[in-house]
């Protein structure tokens, strides 16, 4: 008989579920609440989310919401980790913490509904930010523009160069001019 908390953590992981765009199943054994209180706080930063749940409840929560795939990884002490935003900065928080002297077990993960392994993550990592692919996006548009306004300043500068070219050669065939002229100054 389901109790009122787990319809509620039940409810609490479909909601995550849908909202995310990566999951991470992981192995938390060995880290202690400081450390899990710091793997927390770092992923918030990155705009995710770190939760410990039962595998029974994740379960029935990821078959609610088509996202049964995250079944093999569901074995041991699970940790889920929910990104919602930016992907590759959370992937890269998670690296990050596992560089140091304690470490979660990375088991795999869902992109979407997809089943994801652990190696997945690394490519995910090396991915460019948010920021970095907006950065690359309004570059490539700018690209364009500047390529036309030059296209279009073009004529205009031919124009400028002719008319100062023909005026020095009207000014250097006058003074020619000037200088048959003039009387040829006697020695």
């Amino acid at each position: 008989m389901p109790t009122q908390r787990k319809i509620e953590t039940v409810a609490d992981l479909k909601q995550r579920l849908q909202r995310m765009q990566v999951t991470v199943v992981a192995d938390y054994r060995g880290l202690s609440v400081a450390d899990m209180t710091d793997l927390r706080k770092k992923l918030r930063e990155s705009g995710a989310e770190f939760v410990v749940a039962k595998n029974t409840l994740t379960l029935i929560a990821a078959r609610e919401t088509g996202h049964e795939a995250i079944e093999p990884l569901l074995e041991g002490p699970t940790a889920l980790a929910f990104a919602y935003d930016d992907v590759p900065k959370f992937v890269k928080a998670i690296n990050e913490f596992n560089r140091g002297p304690k470490k979660i077990t990375v088991r795999g993960g869902l992109l979407g509904t997809t089943l994801l392994r652990e190696n997945v993550l690394d490519v995910v990592a090396n991915l460019p930010t948010k920021n970095e692919v907006r950065a690359q996006v309004l570059g490539g548009l700018a690209a364009p523009v500047t390529g036309l306004a030059g296209i279009i300043a073009a004529p205009v500068n031919d124009i400028v160069n002719l008319l100062d070219a023909t005026s020095k050669s009207i000014l250097y065939a006058i003074q020619a001019r000037v200088d048959q002229l003039q009387p040829a100054s006697t020695s």
